[in-house]
């Protein structure tokens, strides 16, 4: 029998999506007394409508999110303040890939409104970059799909997977979490749950607030490590993963220039996260991540508050 919790979050799901579609979901949920099938919001198209339909924004939440129990909280996140190592550095002239010229501000600034002296209260006005320190890639990122505020809540608490590279990444700077690192992970720990969050451990955390992070070659592009395209192409169609997760500032680096996993991953309403910290205390399996991620209309991303529950 399910909890009343349950079924009263199985009704506000089914209120939210087409009645009709939802009968299916309903039947089963009184029938088994567990968790739902997938209750589909897509409304059959008109055959009289022969224009060429406009690309779908996927839905991925399809299901309650099950019980969790945890131990510990481990935070994934790094603390943004204005020295956080960022693409662009205050004051530099940057060319865009519409040939356009910016001087990019600071990374983040804090400033008063009211004091504490004399206001007896305080508050800030705070402005920041969305793709700084540890933060959300949303599909709009680089596509023209969904932005933070259209992701459901569902789909930022999921199982965290965890592929190590650190040893690779040492010797390396532009080394690549690739098949065979997921098909590695797979043999030992079975295949990668679905729903879930797969995040690149190349160990690159520790190097924060050190030349390392940027490992600027001759001609002072960065160098980290990343993902490589194969290994998210076997992601997104031989496994249901929902987000991407690194300790970079990028799941691309110089051996994708043209952004092709930022492109593909993000392009198929998929999310994810960079500069991730401290995921050598999560185990490589078992952990949930939870994203805070502030709920902003129109945001292509932004930093947030990222934990892992262990």
């Amino acid at each position: 029998m399910c909890s009343p919790a349950l079924i009263e979050q199985v009704k506000k799901r089914i209120s939210r999506r087409n009645a009709l579609a939802a009968l299916g979901g309903a039947a089963s949920v009184a029938s088994a007394g567990c968790l739902p099938a997938a209750v589909s919001s897509k409304k059959s198209a008109s055959p009289k409508n022969t224009a060429k339909p406009a690309p779908k924004k996927k839905r991925w939440s399809s299901k309650p999110v099950e019980q969790v129990s945890f131990s510990r909280v481990v935070d994934l996140s790094h603390t943004l303040h204005p020295d956080f190592p960022a693409w662009f550095s205050e004051g530099e002239e940057v060319t865009t890939r519409g040939n356009r010229t910016f001087v990019p501000p600071a990374v983040v600034e804090v400033k008063p409104v009211f004091e504490w002296e004399p206001d007896k209260v305080n508050l800030n006005q705070i402005t920041y970059w969305e793709h700084v320190g540890t933060h959300m890639d949303a599909p709009s990122h680089f596509s023209e799909g969904s932005t933070v505020d259209e992701i459901p809540v569902e789909d930022l608490v999921l199982p965290l997977v965890v592929i190590d590279i650190k040893a690779r990444a040492a010797k390396d700077s532009l080394a690549l979490l690739n098949i065979e690192d997921v098909r590695s992970w797979e043999d030992e720990h079975g295949p990668i749950p679905e729903r879930a969050c797969v995040a690149m451990n190349s160990g690159w955390a520790k190097h924060v607030g050190k030349p390392k992070y940027k490992s600027l070659d001759a001609n002072g592009k960065h160098r980290q490590p990343a993902f490589h395209i194969d290994a998210v192409e076997y992601l997104m169609e031989e496994r249901e993963v929902i987000a991407l997760g690194v300790d970079t500032f990028s799941f691309d680096n110089q051996h994708s220039p043209e952004s092709d996993v930022h492109y593909r991953w993000l392009g198929d309403e998929r999310w994810g996260l960079e500069n991730l910290n401290n995921l050598d205390d999560v185990p490589t399996k078992g952990a949930t991540i939870v994203v805070g991620q502030p709920s902003i209309k129109g945001a292509s991303g932004g930093p947030n508050r990222t934990m892992a529950l262990v």
